[in-house]
């Protein structure tokens, strides 16, 4: 993709997510740097969703993904994976996490996901910032892609979810070849906050000339 392109691609991509109603402290990231951080990057449909609470009395909201195409990992993680986003309401019990992902049943979405081995689930990377809800444009219903986080006081449905303006709209398929390209290409060396170098060399292809 020529230069020119993919800087417009970024910055539109900025531009069409839905600021959630808390803002995130997450660092943002780029699309190759999540990509580069994500052990698993899959488009997938929600299966379901439930709450639990740990041994330590937090709250986890947790989906049940089928996933429908693998862009980044193991070939072998099966057909499903268990995301958890912290926050939710539990019996009585309430927590409104600022900048957690929500999840809907039939839900149609691309996730950058990290790892949990310890808890056999996976974690969006950046929260909200790892997970792009698919919807269709409103005139042709090419598949657009988009980020929608709001507060665990609303309800949410991804059926419902607006859609960017026309000239700030990013499809899947373009989504789709930069992801790829960048798994192809690999790693370029330079750092991305929270996660150490030593896991990006684990997870990722490293470009010629990265030491």
């Amino acid at each position: 993709m020529p230069l020119l392109a993919r800087l417009a691609l970024v910055a539109a991509l900025s531009v069409a997510i839905v600021a959630p109603a808390h803002a995130t402290t997450v660092a943002p990231l780029t699309l190759d740097q999540m990509t580069d951080a994500s052990d698993l990057v899959v488009r997938g449909t929600v299966d379901s969703t439930w709450v639990d609470e740990d041994e330590k009395g937090f709250i986890w909201t947790r989906a049940l993904v089928r996933i429908d195409e693998t862009m980044k990992g193991a070939a072998d993680v099966g057909d499903y994976v268990t995301v958890e986003s912290a926050g939710g309401t539990f019996g009585d019990r309430f927590a409104d996490v600022s900048g957690a992902a929500r999840y809907s049943v039939g839900e149609e979405a691309v996730l950058f996901l990290s790892d949990k081995p310890a808890k056999s689930v996976y974690g969006t990377v950046g929260m909200s910032l790892g997970k792009y809800t698919i919807r269709p444009a409103p005139l042709d219903g090419t598949p657009l892609v988009v980020r929608f986080a709001p507060s665990y006081s609303k309800p949410y449905d991804a059926r419902f979810i607006p859609v960017p303006p026309a000239d700030k709209r990013v499809t899947l398929d373009t989504m789709e070849r930069i992801v790829r390209a960048r798994v192809d290409l690999g790693w370029d060396g330079q750092p991305i906050p929270g996660i150490s170098a030593e896991r990006l060399r684990t997870i990722n292809r490293i470009q010629p000339g990265v030491r």
